[in-house]
């Protein structure tokens, strides 16, 4: 019997992070890749996952991006 397992992952960027999508066309899933100095991390779904969770999560991952993005946006914006 298998078990989910919960992690919870702090990512402390430096002055160099690197982000990569892998793409493989219809062969494989993509892998997100994030690299700084000190810490990887990838992410994909495993093959089981559904299509539309895949799909789903994908939408949710843009969202929070730009989220992300906008508010560093306006974070940065005031140490300029």
């Amino acid at each position: 019997m298998s078990s989910p397992i919960g992690a919870s992952i702090s990512f402390h960027l430096t002055e160099k992070p690197f982000v990569m999508c892998h793409e493989y066309g219809t062969k494989r899933t993509p892998i997100l890749a994030v690299q700084d100095k000190h810490a990887s991390l990838t992410l994909y779904a495993r093959d089981n996952v559904a299509p539309a969770e895949q799909r789903k999560f994908a939408r949710e991952l843009l969202a929070a991006a730009t989220a992300y993005a906008a508010a560093v946006e306006t974070y940065t914006a005031q140490l300029a």
